[in-house]
């Protein structure tokens, strides 16, 4: 889980998933810390915070609690801010029609942008299934914003001519 738009579609989605506006932006970041404890914690178990003390390299290798302790406590506090905006902005796309549509856009967006980052910037230096799977986000991100984009613009459009037939009679 180390694309940023994953972990923005995470507490997005929470908001979607929520009545409650205040719902909506306090679960979205506590589920985004969790998810970030949760990250930390395997990254833990396959031992990528392991360093040796230089000096006394007698001790062996040990965790390195203060850079996972760090990495567990920043993460988290961006977390608190971003998942309130973005628990929000998922409830907020609830809203019908073209008035919910920039809110919608937000994820397939976001994972469109990174993804073709990614691939400009890091892809030669990754094994090819990563390049093929970032390629496959992003054709479906794109798929994903074409599809809200139509809906909103037809629904609104039939909308419309529902209401010119009703004054019109």
């Amino acid at each position: 889980m180390s694309a940023g738009w994953s972990w923005c579609a995470l507490a997005f989605c929470v908001g979607l998933a929520r009545q409650s506006k205040i719902e909506s932006a306090l679960l979205a970041p506590a589920s985004l810390m969790v998810a970030v404890i949760a990250y930390y914690a395997t990254k833990l178990e396959r031992s990528t915070f392991l360093a040796t003390n230089l000096s006394d390299p007698a001790q062996g290798v040990q965790v390195d609690a203060a850079d996972y302790v760090s990495k567990i406590v920043g993460w988290c506090v961006a977390a608190a801010f971003l998942g309130c905006i973005l628990g929000l902005a998922g409830n907020l796309a609830r809203l019908r029609g073209l008035r919910g549509l920039p809110l919608r856009l937000l994820i397939p967006v976001s994972a469109a942008v990174e993804m073709t980052e990614r691939l400009r910037v890091e892809a030669s230096s990754q094994e090819a299934v990563v390049g093929a799977t970032w390629s496959a986000v992003r054709l479906v991100a794109v798929a994903a914003l074409v599809v809200l984009v139509g809906r909103a613009v037809t629904g609104s459009l039939h909308r419309r001519s529902g209401r010119r037939r009703e004054n019109s009679a």
